[in-house]
């Protein structure tokens, strides 16, 4: 997700290093978060302890709201209502940024109208208009617009052989505390916020999680004949590709709006990381899985843009400043490289380790509010709330 000050003094003085780097501040704290804890014995935060999962198996599209909102009709609500402050926080024109995301609705819901049966039953569930809906749901992409800021957020990792993939969904704190789980017959998916694809989504062949890139990457932008909303990709790929090299494939062809990475691994045991750029994709294929966050790993990248900002050795200083970015990228890659066993079990003691997991420490409330582990062999998904050993991981099969 993306950090940024709810002043927005980046937006017109030009950004501080340390935001520049990493997006360092976020939206004000959650009620109860001390974001000056100590590092290394943070305070258990809690802001949300089981996540609904909403059935649509055997549902006809045309009663998909009503489900909604017998199941969560409030958390859709919420979902907006934050939504809308953020955008007002940001200083952000919601009618403006609405027209400006027409394309990116038209591609959408062109590529994917099955999960635009479900986008709509929630904007009724909401009270909204689609295009609406849609719109705040990309609030990503609205505030890199309007802050120029850095995104930073989530680690995955995925492992050779095993089918198993994973990742910490990171955010500001107010973000976190409102998730459900979708299923249908041949998907299951992580809603955030209360009413849009949270990036954590299983088909029967393969799984994909996803982290944002940082500003040393360009994404294709919100006028490219490529993008897609990340729900509706995520969506699209795990029904339409059987294995890691046909979803490569799709993401030749459709890309999120901001530079991101999916990291996958399918049934056959395959793995495989894509980084969405605004040219050529840049693939990552390693021998024991991929492990990523928020910097890309073509050479030499994230050195260079440390350099241009003042922070071109190794310290203390650069580690906080860019979110830990490289050290969770070469703990989470040394780690599958040397694990003896990639389980769903390894895939969560390694997300739950520091410096994967996040805790709000340093000033910043942008914290771990999801964790996510696929076993695509086994056909489940299992998923926690905020830090994963604060709370119990639930179970969702095919």
């Amino acid at each position: 997700m993306l950090t940024v000050k709810s002043t927005l003094i980046a937006a017109t003085l030009g950004m501080l290093i340390l935001s520049k780097v990493a997006g360092a501040v976020s939206l004000e704290p959650a009620e109860g978060l001390n974001v000056q804890q100590p590092y290394y014995s943070p305070e258990k935060f809690i802001q949300q302890t089981s996540m609904p999962v909403v059935d649509i198996r055997g549902v006809s599209p045309a009663d998909y709201a009503g489900t909604f909102e017998v199941q969560i009709g409030e958390q859709v609500r919420r979902g907006i209502k934050e939504a809308k402050y953020v955008y007002q926080l940001a200083g952000i024109d919601l009618a403006q940024f609405e027209m400006q995301s027409e394309k990116l609705l038209e591609n959408s819901r062109k590529l994917n109208p099955e999960y635009f049966d479900v986008v709509e039953a929630l904007a009724t569930v909401g009270g909204i208009t689609i295009e609406k809906m849609f719109t705040l749901s990309q609030l990503d992409a609205a505030l890199a617009s309007a802050a120029n800021a850095s995104l930073r957020g989530c680690t995955t990792v995925s492992f050779k052989g095993t089918g198993v993939v994973g990742q910490v969904n990171d955010t500001p704190s107010l973000s976190g505390g409102n998730y459900w789980i979708l299923q249908d017959d041949d998907f299951i998916q992580v809603m955030a916020s209360g009413f849009y694809g949270s990036g954590q989504t299983m088909g029967k062949e393969l799984g994909v999680v996803i982290n944002f890139q940082g500003s040393d990457s360009v994404g294709v932008g919100l006028d490219s004949p490529m993008g897609i909303e990340l729900g509706a990709l995520q969506n699209y790929i795990v029904r339409h590709a059987n294995t890691v090299d046909e979803a490569v494939e799709i993401l030749n062809k459709h890309r999120t709006v901001v530079a991101s990475h999916f990291n996958f691994a399918d049934r056959q045991g395959n793995t495989v990381g894509v980084e969405m750029l605004s040219g050529d994709n840049y693939v990552i294929r390693r021998d024991a899985g991929v492990g990523h966050a928020n910097h890309s790993e073509r050479l030499g990248v994230m050195q260079a843009f440390a350099e241009t900002v003042g922070l071109p050795n190794k310290s203390n200083e650069r580690t906080i400043a860019t979110a830990y970015t490289e050290w969770r990228a070469q703990f989470a890659q040394l780690f599958i490289d040397n694990t003896p066993e990639g389980s769903i079990d390894a895939a969560k003691y390694v997300l739950n380790s520091k410096p994967i997991a996040q805790h709000a420490a340093y000033g910043s409330d942008f914290i771990t509010t999801l964790t996510a582990v696929m076993d695509t062999k086994a056909g489940c998904m299992e998923v926690a709330p905020g830090v994963g050993e604060w709370n119990t991981f639930q179970r969702v099969c095919f």
